[in-house]
Parts: structure tokens; C-alpha cells; sequence
């Protein structure tokens, strides 16, 4: 057994896609995919409850726990000692870093034994392809993530066979509603991939907060709100705080009733589930060529 404990969902979503789940022994708390990661010891605790918050007080609380502690979430150092992992998985430094990478490279030189340290840190899809194939290497599930890849690979080349010569639309993807922060990374590829063009940000750029009144301006064609770690029911229950801003009806992608809410962990989350989020903006963009998506996956606002 290759004892491993992953430290944010992404990893976890992986190692489990790859055939290696039994080996994870601890995950951390926000790990919500598959439902057998529930089922794991989390090493990790949040620094504050969202639960209750406004996306506004969620951004706030994000951006000041990285001020204090570089990090919005709590390492259990105890639990990982009790642990003995082989394998410990983290996030490479981002602006909103989940754990430490200072922190947890100090508690892994620290550990008995001391654990393979996978940092994984993707800004584009051949980042995500790689850190697949990385993840396969630690987890000794190699050929396991090659198949995964291939497949991954296979299904975004069938929705570019699908799209040749589909005229491309406008597109503004949003990840957080209050303030609205573009979709970044990897996101402008699957929009691109799927048949857009997108009007908020650049690939390999990391997300960005955006001004209304520039999306205002950019009067996309298509609007798509896929909030960070939040399933559509939640971003449904907070989509007036886009709805309900200055000269939303006059858009045109409001007025041709082309907005979209989505699972934000189908596209932030550089896992497996990307290419639902791809097939998803591919319907979205042309619905007479694809399949209308899992509907935890994408919906129009109206449905």
C-alpha cells in the first residue's frame, strides 16, 4: 500500500480517478469528490466557517487569512505524525494558497518516515495532463493515469471534430460572484476548446477580480457563472449579486437568455471532471452539436 495523504481536492479527485484510493489515508477537509474521499481522515480545518457568509465575506476572509497565516487553512500536524504516509500531495504557492507550502515542507522534513513531497501547481491543460502522469509515478498507478489522459485527450478531440467550422461566441466566465473574478488558468483553453472566445482573461493568467462596468462594455454572448468550490444550487441561491447590477437586462447574452450556472469545481479544479466542464461549455455554445450536460455539471439560468 502507497500510504498517501492529499492535501487539497484536486489531488484527491486524481488519485482516486487513477485507481489509487485506497492508498489515501488522509485528505483534507474541503475534499468532496468522490463521495469515498468523505469516508478519509482530514488533516486539515478551515480558519473560518463560510457556511453562513455572502461571497463578499468569504473573499475578505480569504484575502485576510493569507495576510495572518499565508494559508486559509489549518494543517493538523498531529494527525499527519500518525499517519505514516509514503506520499504527501500539496498545492504549489498561488495568491490563495490552501495550505502553507513553507509549512507543509517544514512538517514533512519532520516526519518519520519522511514522505515523497508531490507539489502540483498547474496554469495550463498540459500542466493538468502532466500533473496526472505525476500523481500516477507517486501513487505507483502510472499506466492507470496514462489510460486517463488518453481518455481525457480522446473526449476533447471529439469536441473539436464536433465543432469545425461553428462560428465562435463571446464569452465571460465568471468564478465568484462578489467581487466578480474571472476564470483563469486553464479556464480561457476550455472556453477556446469549446468554441469561444474569452472577453475576461488570458490562459496560464491567474484568475482576476473584473469591473462590472468593462463586462458591461465586452457585452458577451454567453455568460457562464461557475463559482470556486461551489456546486450550482449555491451559486443559484447568490446569482442576483450578478443579476441585479447596473444594465444586466440590457446584456446581450441576458436579453438571448444565455447564461449559464455551473458546478465551479467541474472547471477550477484541475482534476478529471474538466472535461464534463469542456463538454458543458461545448452544449452551451452550440447546443444543436453536443449533448445537453449532467445537470450537476451545467444548466441555463431560466431551466
Amino acid at each position: 500500500m502507497r500510504r498517501t495523504v492529499s492535501l487539497f481536492p484536486t489531488a484527491t479527485e486524481i488519485a482516486f480517478a487513477i485507481g489509487a484510493g485506497d492508498d489515501v489515508v488522509g485528505v483534507s477537509h474541503a475534499c468532496d469528490y468522490p463521495v469515498e474521499a468523505g469516508s478519509r481522515t482530514a488533516v486539515t480545518k478551515p480558519r473560518f466557517d463560510a457556511s453562513e457568509m455572502s461571497s463578499r465575506e468569504i473573499h475578505e476572509e480569504k484575502i485576510e487569512a493569507m495576510k495572518k497565516f499565508g494559508s486559509i487553512y489549518r494543517l493538523d500536524e498531529t494527525a499527519l505524525w500518525g499517519m505514516q504516509a509514503k506520499v504527501l500531495i500539496t498545492q504549489g504557492p498561488t495568491d490563495i494558497s490552501l495550505v502553507s507550502l513553507p509549512g507543509v515542507r517544514a512538517i514533512a522534513e519532520g516526519l518519520n518516515p519522511r514522505p515523497i513531497l508531490l507539489i502540483l501547481n498547474p496554469r495550463h491543460l498540459d500542466d493538468v495532463f502532466d500533473d496526472h502522469a505525476r500523481v500516477g509515478f507517486a501513487l505507483r498507478h502510472l499506466e492507470e493515469a496514462r489510460e486517463l489522459v488518453y481518455e481525457m485527450e480522446r473526449r476533447i478531440e471529439a469536441v473539436e471534430s464536433n465543432l469545425r467550422g461553428a462560428r465562435r461566441q463571446n464569452v465571460a466566465f465568471l468564478q465568484w460572484m462578489d467581487p466578480p473574478i474571472a476564470g483563469g488558468h486553464w479556464v480561457p483553453q476550455l472556453i477556446e476548446l469549446a468554441g469561444g472566445r474569452d472577453l475576461l482573461n488570458t490562459a496560464g493568467l491567474a484568475p482576476i477580480p473584473v469591473d462590472w462596468e468593462s463586462v458591461r462594455k465586452k457585452n458577451p454572448d454567453l455568460i457562464v457563472v461557475a463559482c470556486e468550490d461551489m456546486g450550482i444550487e449555491r451559486v443559484r441561491e447568490e446569482i442576483r449579486l450578478i443579476t441585479d447590477r447596473p444594465g444586466w437586462r440590457d446584456l446581450k447574452a441576458a436579453r438571448r437568455g444565455l447564461v449559464f450556472v455551473g458546478d465551479g469545481r467541474c472547471f477550477t479544479r484541475a482534476g478529471p471532471r474538466l472535461v464534463d466542464g469542456l463538454e458543458g461549455l461545448a452544449w452551451a455554445l452550440n447546443p444543436n452539436l453536443f449533448q445537453r450536460p449532467p445537470a450537476n455539471v451545467l444548466q441555463l439560468l431560466r431551466d
